[in-house]
């Protein structure tokens, strides 16, 4: 990547950082709050659509614990346990390595921050081949983001631990695999679209996303 290319990325990543910061802020417990909900819906309603019945007793979902700011996915951890499913989540190990997973056996409150970044972890378990093995796989997984491009590129932390965990590059790339379940970003709807961010060679790219207005497809 050029250099440019790499500071436009980092000040775009400031600027949604920024955003995000200053809506917590400016109204943390009302609008705020309902927008979380509502991505949580959205990603809900996905659920409602691949198995109508909810009976999850035998279904699984990677998702992620959120940082402050970030779209809120706990609601939806918790009603999906309730209705008997499990739930990995992302458990990072060591910066420049892939990630770790492990599954959430109770309520995400009982799950504490840890490590650099103060992230809610569960105890890591499955490394990402045995996540996407045929015994595990999730059905679907939600990928939380800054933001994404007009054709699914993913604006991360900056980090790379998705990109490599699943990019193309990555420990076990999606593209391709034969157990990989449906894919969906995670970010706020005015957050969708983001000007000149293109997909690298081992960037993780993304066909759909959930918002506060629903599932937004890219292709």
């Amino acid at each position: 990547m050029s250099v440019d290319a790499e500071t436009s990325k980092a000040q775009l990543r400031a600027r949604i950082r920024s955003e995000r910061a200053t809506r917590t802020a400016t109204d943390p417990e009302s609008s705020t709050a309902a927008t979380k909900s509502s991505v949580a819906e959205s990603a809900w309603r996905v659920v409602e659509s691949l198995w109508p019945d909810l009976d999850l007793s035998d279904r699984s979902v990677l998702a992620y614990a959120a940082l402050a700011g970030e779209p809120d996915m706990d609601s939806f951890i918790d009603r999906f346990l309730a209705h008997g499913g499990t739930v990995y989540l992302p458990v990072v190990t060591k910066v420049g390595h892939a990630l770790m997973f492990g599954a959430v056996t109770e309520s995400m409150t009982t799950i504490e921050p840890r490590g650099k970044w103060g992230i809610r972890e569960p105890s890591p378990t499955l490394t990402a081949p045995d996540l996407l093995s045929a015994e595990v796989a999730p059905a679907l997984a939600f990928v939380p983001a800054l933001g994404f491009g007009p054709q699914g590129a993913r604006l991360g932390n900056g980090g790379g631990f998705y990109d490599r965990t699943f990019g193309p590059q990555g420990e076990v790339p999606l593209a391709g695999n034969d157990h990989t379940g449906l894919i969906y970003g995670v970010c706020f709807s005015n957050e969708i679209g983001l000007s000149g961010l293109t997909v690298e060679p081992w960037d993780l790219q993304i066909s759909r996303a959930v918002t506060d207005d629903g599932v937004h497809s890219f292709v």
